[in-house]
């Protein structure tokens, strides 16, 4: 290949592709997904997606104020880096046995990876919940103790307010 030149896809090299090595070939494209659904949870965790921007784990408890979103995303994020990791595991065997065997069954392997993408989205979501839930019940625990505090400080001044500056008034 000449210096500067761009690389072609010979249309003639996929055509000579077996449907195995296709539906195994495939697969790395559960790998691409699983990238996407952890950028998408970076990008919401770090405030650059909008909690009503239909992007993200859109679920009630998250979307329930910025703290939530922020709260359930952040704690997804170790989950769907996980996620990622296990889809690129399968893939990469499922590519192996499947390359070995030759079988034509073989090209099936190619789901496999889909699996641990769809299944990694279970704790994803429970994770993001539950951290959406802890971070509703905090934000709960602070706007009482503020109202308390205010609640005491305005007993506070209605007392001194009664009382004066110590002088009776005649």
């Amino acid at each position: 290949m000449a210096p500067g030149s761009v690389a072609r896809v010979n249309a003639d090299t996929l055509g000579t592709m077996s449907d195995e090595t296709m539906g195994l070939v495939a697969g790395g494209l559960a790998v691409v997904a699983a990238l996407i659904v952890f950028s998408m949870l970076r990008a919401a965790a770090r405030g650059h997606l909008d909690r009503n921007s239909g992007f993200g784990l859109v679920t009630p408890a998250v979307k329930k104020s910025d703290a939530t979103w922020t709260a359930g995303h952040l704690a997804a994020l170790p989950v769907a880096r996980r996620t990622v990791l296990a889809t690129v595991v399968v893939w990469v065997a499922a590519l192996v046995v499947g390359l070995v065997v030759g079988e034509k069954w073989a090209g099936y392997l190619g789901l496999v990876p889909y699996l641990a993408v769809i299944l990694g989205f279970v704790p994803m979501v429970r994770t993001a919940n539950a951290a959406a839930a802890e971070a509703t019940k905090k934000t709960r625990q602070t706007k009482q103790t503020r109202k308390s505090k205010q609640t005491k400080q305005n007993k506070q001044m209605q007392k001194k307010g009664k009382s004066g500056n110590g002088r009776r008034k005649h």
